[in-house]
């Protein structure tokens, strides 16, 4: 019994062909990548700036919240830890992250005021907490490196501990202030494995409690395409 046949047109199969070589030589490329990082990091303060204290009663008066002028530099160290997404390969965007620090090296007292009162601030007590929010960055490759810009945004808060003078004593406060936080990170990674590299990071903040107020200097784990 004789087979029966289809036709294919020409075009028709000239099309499919082309496809399917076009399919062999484009190299497989994930659109969407995850990307998670930890960091060791420095963070120097240009100004520290002035906060707010909490309500304290002495044996004068009782003080409602004030603020505290506060000034002098400052570095911390501490950790960062974040998650990001890589769209085709190159167009980064910062996700969430976490990031802690506290004051390192030696501090002079540093004697201002409070609502009148004479106030004595202690840097070295000085702790701070960032929540990185979303970003957007670029990204290259050349072999095993990788380099990265991106702008970030986030929330910065300060806390420190100091005394406000009595009549009799001091009295103890806690010192603490929010700001908007804006920073451009710039990034060189060297690639160890397919899923692993190393990357020495700094980010200069354009905004945290004052316009370029610090920068932030890190060494970087990232596993992520």
């Amino acid at each position: 019994m004789p087979s029966s046949r289809i036709p294919i047109p020409a075009s028709l199969a000239a099309l499919a062909t082309a496809a399917a070589l076009l399919a062999i030589a484009t190299p497989a490329r994930a659109d969407l990548d995850l990307q998670v990082g930890a960091s060791a990091n420095v963070a120097w303060t240009r100004s520290l700036p002035t906060l707010k204290s909490a309500s304290v009663t002495n044996a004068a008066r009782e003080l409602g919240e004030s603020k505290v002028p506060i000034g002098g530099s400052m570095v911390a160290a501490g950790a960062v830890f974040d998650v990001g997404v890589t769209f085709d390969d190159r167009i980064f965007v910062p996700a969430l992250g976490f990031a802690g620090y506290g004051a390192v090296g030696s501090y002079d007292t540093i004697v201002t005021s409070a609502d009148g009162s004479i106030a004595h601030v202690r840097p070295w007590t000085t702790y701070r907490l960032d929540f990185l929010l979303p970003g957007i960055g670029y990204r290259m490759k050349h072999r095993r490196y990788m380099f990265v810009a991106s702008v970030r945004t986030g929330v910065s808060g300060m806390y420190m501990s100091g005394s406000i003078a009595g009549a009799e004593a001091d009295t103890l406060v806690s010192l603490s202030g929010v700001s908007a936080l804006l920073q451009v990170e710039l990034e060189a990674c060297r690639r160890l494995d397919p899923m692993t590299r190393v990357c020495a990071q700094v980010a200069p903040r354009v905004y945290d409690f004052g316009f370029m107020n610090g920068a932030t200097f890190g060494l970087r784990v990232e596993w992520g395409r």
